[in-house]
């Protein structure tokens, strides 16, 4: 795992096994729009979730989950409001969620936090 972009598509199949056994449907995966991207897109119990992935090998710049800005959450919202569109949704029942990983490469083990409803 030598690049960043081998990192991140790492630590989102993570994320996405991890939502899967929890119940969600992973819809779509990195969505993208001229406002911006979205990591995951999933859906559970009638909610479309608007997923955000971060992955850490250390904590050297911090939490993975302290990389999201309120700039990528406004991005994030507006790409979620552009992925509606184009697929022609037209409730208001979604929310915003962070899975932040950190990656122990030396056990082979990684820790998994699912924050829910960020805004």
């Amino acid at each position: 795992m030598n690049s960043r972009g081998q990192k991140g598509i790492f630590g989102q199949k993570i994320a996405a096994g991890f939502l899967q056994r929890q119940g969600y449907k992973i819809e779509t995966e990195n969505f993208r729009s001229r406002e911006g991207e979205i990591d995951l897109i999933a859906a559970k119990d009638g909610q479309i979730v608007f997923v955000e992935v971060k992955t850490r090998l250390s904590n050297s710049f911090g939490l993975p989950e302290e990389a999201v800005s309120a700039s990528k959450l406004s991005k994030m919202q507006l790409t979620a409001l552009k992925y509606m569109k184009q697929q022609e949704i037209n409730h208001d029942n979604y929310r915003f969620d962070i899975v932040a990983i950190e990656i122990d490469k030396a056990q082979k083990k990684a820790k998994i936090r699912h924050y829910k409803n960020i805004e």
